[in-house]
């Protein structure tokens, strides 16, 4: 079964925006380029969109692998870090680390949590559609 995603750009005649994306979701915002490069503060970014795809992948994954597992988590905030290099290939993200901060509500689940983060990071359809070397670095409590 396939499924299509659609997005639509409009260019913006505003000074501070490059344009306004429009998704299929009904979600629209105004676009730029990063502020390191010339672009508006507070504006969505294709480098930061593609580094949150990943974070929001990969945290709906666990949450339903979590499900799966009938684990339950006491507390969950996702910290993810891309890092954008120059190389022969000319500039891309190279890595993209997730570093989940995960709060047992029960001990005795660690071993399944501790696999179920390794599970979400495999099973993200994002994480399977990018070349970027992506690392997991969970801190457990």
């Amino acid at each position: 079964m396939a499924h299509e995603y659609i997005s639509i750009v409009n260019w913006s005649d505003e000074e501070d925006a490059h344009g306004t994306i429009s998704m299929d979701c009904g979600y629209t915002c105004d676009f730029h380029k990063p502020v390191e490069f010339g672009g508006t503060e507070g504006l969505m970014n294709p480098e930061d969109a593609f580094v949150a795809s990943l974070a929001m992948c990969y945290s709906i994954t666990l949450r339903s692998t979590l499900e799966k597992m009938r684990s339950e988590l006491e507390g969950f905030e996702l910290e993810t870090k891309g890092t954008l290099e120059d190389t022969d290939q000319g500039s891309m993200i190279t890595t993209i680390d997730l570093i989940p901060k995960v709060k047992l509500k029960n001990r005795e689940d660690r071993k399944k949590v501790e696999r179920a983060l390794k599970l979400a990071k495999k099973n993200c359809l994002i994480s399977r559609s990018m070349k970027s070397e992506i690392r997991l670095k969970p801190e457990i409590e």
